[in-house]
């Protein structure tokens, strides 16, 4: 298993479950060497892993099972429970005891739990993890090998595969499995297929791997880690920006990989369109947020004519794909003119202690 790289776009058609087989029934032999702090006087550079839940039975579990088989060590892993009800909390309390654990009474959204297990972690390098996610055993190694070469990344992003059913596939997932830009109507494009490392705008938001510095850098320019204002839908976005308007930069690196169902926490609905209205109705608003805060000036006039013919195509395209769509698309509209005083005050922060400016950015808006 250890030896099965994915250096280029060339993938198996699948990866078989029993490539993990012997390694998952094994866990109880090797669970007794997880470490779960490290020592000042230790080389290895202690990574916290945040586990993100909500009524993850179907998926936690083995998402868990993952973490804990991590060839790099020392480990710090972190469950942060949105309230779960289908008794998946209680089973990972009784699986894993000596793991931290931090339960909300209610769902408090990505922004929110994530927060807390920054909050309560300590290692030098994080992990912030869906929890329908699969994790190569080697994901951890490869980004601490790749980021202590170079103190000027903030964030490392792998490739993402299919998690279909019971099987970890050898097909990245649509849109994210990739390297990672913006197009220029605002909207991320992670399926970018490229061969080796490469610099990119973001990592992918399913687990990136993040620099403490480079957060904590973030969180005193800006104020805070992801904001809490979007709850759930492009909160990992607006962090990316900060990030590079922090000058951090981003390194996509196919040696590291992963698997992801896709809508986890939301029952498997992996489409916009599938999705409940107040889901997108957080998610068009939080896009809005997205561009006000982040954009510079003339970054934002750039885009404009973009950004308009976007803004005019959306109501006609939902009246006739999802009536239910153009529904949220005016509840969003109406929350952002309601939110307008708080997101220019952010601005105003955020562009005040920015770093770099529109040309740097551009190289990462390439096409409409």
């Amino acid at each position: 298993m250890a030896g099965w790289k994915t250096q280029s776009s060339r993938t198996p058609s699948a990866v078989k479950l029993n490539m993990f087989e012997e390694l998952e029934r094994n866990l109880e032999t090797t669970a007794p060497d997880f470490i779960l702090a490290a020592s000042a006087e230790c080389a290895s550079p202690l990574v916290s892993i945040i586990v993100l839940t909500c009524n993850g039975e179907k998926h936690v579990h083995r998402c868990l099972r993952h973490v804990m088989c991590q060839t790099h060590q020392p480990l710090e892993v972190i469950v942060v429970d949105n309230g779960s009800t289908d008794g998946s909390l209680q089973k990972l309390k009784a699986a894993y005891p000596e793991l931290t654990y931090v339960e909300n009474p209610k769902n408090r959204g990505f922004a929110a739990g994530m927060n807390q297990g920054i909050v309560a972690s300590h290692g030098e390098f994080v992990i912030p993890l869906n929890q329908d996610v699969c994790l190569h055993e080697d994901y951890v190694a490869e980004c601490v090998r790749r980021i202590r070469d170079d103190p000027s990344i903030g964030a490392i992003g792998g490739r993402v595969f299919s998690w279909v059913g019971d099987e970890l596939t050898g097909q990245l997932r649509k849109g994210e499995g990739g390297h990672n830009i913006m197009r220029k109507r605002f909207q991320g494009d992670g399926g970018n297929v490229v061969t080796g490392e490469m610099w990119t705008f973001a990592p992918s938001g399913i687990f990136p791997f993040f620099r403490r510095k480079m957060l904590q850098d973030v969180f005193e320019s800006t104020g805070y880690y992801y904001d809490e204002a979007f709850e759930t839908g492009w909160e990992d976005t607006d962090l990316f920006f900060r990030m590079q308007l922090r000058g951090w930069k981003c390194l996509f690196l196919p040696a590291a990989f992963g698997w992801h169902v896709g809508s986890g926490s939301v029952g498997g609905k992996a489409t916009f369109l599938s999705k409940k209205v107040d889901y997108q109705t957080r998610v068009l608003r939080n896009r809005h947020f997205t561009i006000l805060k982040n954009l510079p000036a003339r970054m934002l006039l750039w885009l404009l004519p973009y950004l308009v013919v976007t803004e005019l195509v959306i109501p006609p395209y939902f009246l006739i794909r999802s009536p239910k769509s153009l529904w949220a698309w005016i509840i969003a509209w109406a929350r952002l003119l309601h939110a307008i005083p708080e997101v220019l005050r952010k601005r105003s922060k955020i562009q005040k202690n920015r770093r770099v400016g529109s040309l740097y950015l551009k190289k990462y808006f390439v096409r409409f």
